[in-house]
């Protein structure tokens, strides 16, 4: 039976004491360090017996590099972090212990940042991750700093990139867009819709082609909740079970219920009652405010279902054009204000909201903004986004000069809003002609709808070519197809216009050449019918001694005064009259040349 070894271990001295020293020295301050501070220090002095004199000469890494990380002082960069990965390797060290330091340093993967962290340690740098997918480092950087929305087919990229798995990251990405969406200011149920809508790779332009209304359209891309029938046709598609519509139905339905103190949002509704109740037309309004294009009315009907801002049709604009009162349009706009506010709130938080209330309630642009105030218009930015800070007294003097500006601007459209309903309404009592057709087709809505009109109303003989030709001013007709124009069209004042009218065919018929009685002859008969024809039955003449007469009369030809007394009884001259001794007059004068 051997003997037992009572021989004592051998005791360490010189300088494998010192070291062993050092090392249980750096383990016993290691564990008041920072946990990767801490792990550093563990696999240093524990798993491979260093100190750190001996490290930082194996290992290529200065000695108060090492010191400064294992004191916690600075964290190691990704470059610092793959040597030291370099030479674990090299020294065979166990793969879990490489992974423990990788999770220490990016962090445990449970958020997006800490999952791009951790890819980046994977491929070494940030730049060499960057260069493998193709994209810029400044990029990479932004998209784990949350500042750009990461597409999720990148981040699938990403993974493959460095041989990680990518099926299980979708959950990590979802709920990343979903807190960068809250974080702008997004409702919680918008943030889970826009968030799947991203998920499938779809953005707002998609969303008509999923079924979505341009109403409700509007209201998404105002942060507004839409009722859930006009956006569930689009849920279906992005969501992938009946779990996650479910849960997004009942957060929609949650969300569309208001706080108890916040108002209801009811600029547009309104909007639409003040317009009823005055008789406007949206069309009317669009024209008032110059708004062009194909569909000018467009812009007051999205303020009018869902209170959309416009900068042309601005709403204190609308708001004094439909009200009688300053309070009634101080109310308005604060109905305004109050929903764009919020919006500017959500979308803008930085925003100096107040300025930027006051600019869009007067419709201004950045680049009228130098007239007024003296910036420009990106200094004038600058100032309204909250990048420029001005004082108290600066802030009270640049509202009260947007509103002093707003005010005479407000005062210019109400002018021209009264000038316009005075040239519209000018029908009732029209000064001449070409005035009167002229409005009555703009208030029909064209030459062939007032044409339909006059025929519906008993008035024939009149067509567009005819009607076109009475707006330029061509074609004067006799009084009485006048007088039944503007009675089918409930003219109310014939006084002016029958004066006109008198002149300016006596006009014409001076410049066809006409003797002065054959002027007075044929001014009498327009007055009071439509053509010689018409008169002929009151004459007791047939229409072709009718006809003889008024040539003769035209031409300057003698012609006996019975021809021409049977003419102004029939129109109804009195003989006591200065019409008919001025007549007579003439006829004496025609008589005497032979």
């Amino acid at each position: 039976m051997p003997l037992a070894n009572t021989r004592p271990a051998k005791r360490l001295t010189g300088h494998a004491l010192r070291d062993a020293n050092l090392r249980e020295h750096s383990l016993r301050r290691a564990q008041t360090a920072p946990p990767l501070a801490r792990l550093l220090v563990t696999i240093r002095a524990k798993s491979l017996g260093l100190t750190r004199l001996e490290f930082s000469r194996r290992s290529g890494i200065s000695r108060g590099t090492l010191r400064d990380l294992e004191l916690g002082i600075h964290s190691p960069t990704r470059k610092l972090l793959q040597r030291l990965m370099s030479y674990y390797r090299r020294c065979k060290l166990d793969s879990a212990v490489l992974d423990e330091v990788r999770q220490m340093y990016a962090g445990p993967r449970g958020t997006l940042t800490e999952l791009i962290a951790w890819l980046e340690v994977q491929a070494g740098s940030a730049r060499e991750l960057a260069r493998r997918v193709k994209i810029s480092p400044s990029t990479l950087w932004e998209y784990r700093r949350g500042r750009f929305p990461l597409p999720l087919p990148l981040l699938h990229q990403l993974c493959r990139a460095v041989g990680e798995d990518s099926s299980n990251v979708e959950p990590l990405w979802l709920e990343a867009e979903r807190l960068r969406l809250l974080d702008r200011g997004y409702p919680e149920p918008l943030a889970d819709f826009w968030a799947m809508c991203h998920r499938a790779g779809l953005s707002e332009k998609d969303l008509p082609r999923l079924g979505v209304g341009t109403a409700a359209l509007r209201q998404l891309r105002y942060l507004d909740l839409p009722r859930w029938e006009h956006v569930a046709s689009a849920a279906k598609k992005i969501c992938k079970d009946d779990v996650e519509l479910n849960a997004l139905k009942r957060n929609w339905s949650l969300g569309n219920r208001p706080p108890v103190d916040q108002p209801n949002d009811d600029f547009g509704p309104r909007l639409l009652q003040l317009r009823k109740a005055r008789g406007i037309s949206r069309r009317e309004l669009a024209d008032l405010f110059g708004i062009g294009g194909k569909k000018p009315a467009q812009s007051v009907k999205q303020i009018e279902e869902c209170g959309a801002y416009s900068a042309n049709a601005y709403p204190a604009g609308i708001a004094a054009i439909l009200t009688d009162t300053v309070e009634e349009r101080v109310d308005l706009v604060r109905r305004w204000s109050e929903r764009r506010a919020r919006f500017l709130q959500r979308h803008r938080p930085e925003t100096w909201v107040e300025l930027r209330l006051q600019r869009e309630a007067y419709g201004f642009e950045l680049t009228e903004m130098e007239p007024i105030l003296g910036y420009s218009s990106l200094e004038f930015q600058r100032i309204e986004r909250g990048v420029t800070r001005l004082s108290e007294p600066a802030q009270a003097r640049v509202l009260a000069a947007l509103v002093n500006a707003g005010e005479a601007r407000l005062a210019a459209l109400l002018e021209g809003r009264r000038a316009e309903v005075t040239r519209r309404e000018g029908w009732h009592a029209p000064t001449s002609i070409s005035e009167m057709v002229s409005l009555l087709v703009e208030r029909e809505g064209g030459l062939v709808p007032f044409t339909r009109f006059l025929k519906k109303k008993g008035v024939n003989g009149i067509w567009p070519g005819r009607v076109k030709a009475m707006v330029a001013g061509t074609d004067i007709p006799p009084w009485p197809i006048v007088e039944r124009i503007g009675k089918a069209c409930e003219v109310k004042d014939f006084t002016a216009l029958r004066q006109d009218w008198q002149g300016r065919y006596r006009n014409r018929l001076e410049e066809l050449g006409l003797a002065p009685l054959g002027v007075e002859v044929r001014l009498l008969i327009a007055e009071v019918a439509s053509s010689a024809r018409a008169i002929s039955p009151k004459l007791g003449v047939s229409y072709p001694v009718l006809t003889r007469d008024l040539q003769r009369i035209d031409a300057g030809k003698p012609v006996r005064w019975r021809a021409v007394e049977r003419i102004l009884k029939a129109t109804g001259v009195d003989p006591a009259g200065p019409s008919w001794e001025r007549i007579e007059a003439w006829w004496h004068g025609s008589s005497r040349r032979k």
